[in-house]
């Protein structure tokens, strides 16, 4: 592969996960959970992964953007 694509690729990458970071931050009009903000997402075409999803979600809360909590179900 020639410095250019990879530069290319890497630019992609790095629109990609600005993207992700964006389109979940616009989902965060209400609570939600991850299961169901991974679901909005697809339906609106934007498939994300869970192993990608909740680092997001849990360096967005470092990051001051986001307040998440815990809540423990009976089972």
């Amino acid at each position: 592969m020639t410095d250019t694509n990879e530069q290319i690729n890497k630019l992609r990458l790095e629109l990609r996960r600005g993207i992700v970071v964006l389109a979940v931050l616009s989902q965060m009009d209400t609570a939600r959970y991850g299961y169901s903000l991974i679901q909005r997402l697809a339906e609106q075409g934007l498939d994300i992964e869970e192993g990608t999803l909740y680092p997001l979600l849990r360096r967005l809360e470092q990051q001051g953007l986001l307040v998440s909590e815990w809540e423990v179900g009976e089972t």
